[in-house]
């Protein structure tokens, strides 16, 4: 047992000290012996206090070997504490490549599995749990092999379950063919919400991973680049990981936040300018924007939100028009707003986050204004039958979330009764 300061990576709610026990190897009992609430923690990528212990963290980022790796078929076993970075070094030279990758390679397999992550892929691909083949689940009464064949409620349960239904400490993982560690890049410029809406369905027959930047940055304006992506025609050349980058830790914060509206007007003005049409680079920059700049750490020791949500898709136009009134009415900086549509692709999870509708997430200074507006935006998605991400959450209200996800009930039968975070005291009261 030893003690570590955690934190959110948004720095909300500020660090304070937590007893951990580190898992390094699979078999190792993870739990203390006195009668704690526990939760396991690999990378503490989490934008809310999902990833915060009631009592004491399970770390898990040791865990991070390969199994096994069937390079003829794209299977690969790996343990719940490799990050997503690290396991993509070792198969995009193969060939072979995760079809679910987020904004950051710093997120663990198992964090991966908890939160039942979506990217850029969506649209044919779903999220990171209908790519998951089986994992060791270890709970407080024993471990088992879980499957979505074999005991498919837990599995259901914990795809997209939060951490709360026991520690992951190894899974297998279908994989997707690539056919280089290069990407190209198409840039859509677009000059309206309109605009967007008429693009983004034929950008996703063209590629693979669509994604789009917004600038907000003066009232009433909406414009925006859609980046189109896919890997290169070359060929994987087979030679191991070292000529690709690792991931980055970045462990650096500011004093205080530069992300001033004036400051913000710039910076986009010259990524407007700055961005070139096409684009031939390394995956990285696609897949992990968040990994080149220590983004959270220029925000100050305050941190900042994300507010991300899904808009269904009968309402999407309309909900999203009026978020965006709501966020220049506040006269709030805005340097990160980015869209995503989501398909009707079923997720396996039974708190899976997307839907089919857009998904829109925005960084926002933490200030009381960016507080008040959040929240009042929050409640709209409620109302209107939206969803916010529980990873990036850290304002919903008990009655909201209970509304955005029924489903809670049912995976609170499922949750181990010594799995417990910040977040789901807070949105359950569950104990």
């Amino acid at each position: 047992m030893s003690h570590v300061h955690l934190t959110s990576w948004t720095g909300i709610p500020p660090p304070r000290p937590y007893r951990a026990v580190t898992i390094e190897w699979t078999q190792q009992n993870p739990f203390p012996d006195r009668d704690a609430l526990v939760l396991p923690r690999g990378y503490g990528r989490s934008y809310g206090d999902g990833c915060l212990p009631c009592d004491t963290a399970i770390l898990t980022h040791r865990l991070d070997r390969i199994r096994s790796f069937d390079t003829e078929r794209g299977i690969i076993a790996v343990e719940a504490g490799i990050s997503l970075g690290e396991l993509l070094r070792i198969t995009i030279p193969r060939g072979w490549v995760l079809p679910v990758l987020p904004g950051t390679g710093a997120v663990s397999i198992g964090g991966a599995i908890a939160n039942d992550i979506h990217g850029k892929s969506h649209h044919w691909a779903g999220t990171i749990g209908r790519w998951i083949e089986r994992f060791e689940l270890v709970r407080s009464d024993g471990r088992a092999l879980i499957a979505p064949t074999e005991q498919s409620e837990l599995f259901s349960a914990t795809i997209g379950g939060l951490g709360l239904t026991g520690i992951v400490t190894w899974a297998e993982l279908r994989l997707h063919p690539c056919t280089s560690a290069k990407m190209e890049t198409l840039t859509i410029p677009f000059a309206s919400l309109d605009e967007y809406f008429a693009l983004v369905p034929e950008n996703e027959r063209e590629g693979n991973y669509v994604v789009a930047w917004c600038d907000l940055s003066r009232k009433g304006r909406v414009r925006g680049m859609i980046h189109v992506s896919q890997f290169a025609d070359d060929q994987c050349d087979g030679g191991g990981s070292a000529s690709l980058p690792p991931v980055r830790q970045w462990q650096f914060r500011l004093p205080l936040s530069i992300m001033s509206r004036p400051a913000v007007r710039i910076l986009n003005a010259l990524r407007w300018i700055s961005a070139p049409r096409q684009h031939r680079g390394e995956y990285t920059r696609i897949f992990f924007p968040l990994d080149r700049l220590p983004w959270n750490g220029l925000f100050g020791r305050r941190g900042f939100f994300q507010l991300q949500a899904v808009l269904p898709q009968e309402s999407e136009v309309h909900l999203l028009r009026s978020i965006l009134r709501r966020l220049w009415d506040a006269h709030l900086p805005l340097p990160l707003v980015v869209l995503k549509h989501f398909a009707p692709i079923p997720s396996p999870g039974m708190l899976s986050f997307p839907m089919a509708g857009t998904s829109i997430a925005v960084d926002v200074p933490n200030t009381s204004r960016a507080r008040s507006t959040l929240e009042t935006i929050t409640a709209e998605i409620a109302e209107s039958g939206g969803r916010v991400y529980p990873a990036k959450d850290v304002l919903m209200r008990p009655e909201q979330f209970q509304r955005m996800y029924p489903q809670w009930v049912q995976l609170e039968r499922y949750r181990d009764p010594r799995f417990c975070s910040q977040f789901w005291q807070r949105v359950t009261g569950c104990r």
